[in-house]
């Protein structure tokens, strides 16, 4: 898969990490198994790693729907803060457009280049040999 997540209940963490080729369907899928997912108790803190991401091929047109799924999610996220590490241009241009597309819906979004500066808005300490 190429979206899979762990949560870490005692950080109340989720840590998604992408590999290979990213889609939208990918990310919609992950959205909906994520607000399934009995172990997510709001609010929580994310992090989408996308650091070992072949590319990302995600449309405007999926994009949009992405982030309407996220805003309908929005109780069920609610409070969360979620941080993307996204190393590549190509992937933090994409993580900027969902940012700005669920900018003002109560959803605190931000994008980072390096792990450790995303881990520091986040406000969580993690052994990334451990947990990454």
């Amino acid at each position: 898969m190429p979206i899979e997540y762990n949560i870490i209940p005692d950080k109340k963490l989720v840590l998604a990490k992408g590999s290979g080729v990213i889609t939208g369907t990918d990310v919609l899928r992950h959205l909906d198994a994520l607000a399934l997912d009995d172990r997510y108790k709001a609010p929580m803190k994310k992090l989408v790693d996308y650091r070992s991401i072949d590319d990302i091929r995600i449309s405007m047109e999926e994009a949009y729907a992405i982030a309407q799924k996220k805003i309908k999610l929005a109780r069920t996220f609610s409070g969360e803060r979620c941080a993307f590490v996204s190393p590549m241009d190509v992937t933090y241009g994409s993580s900027r457009v969902h940012q700005a597309l669920v900018d003002g819906a109560g959803l605190k979004t931000a994008i980072f280049r390096h792990i450790e500066d995303a881990l520091a808005w986040l406000g969580v300490a993690l052994d990334l040999d451990q947990e990454a």
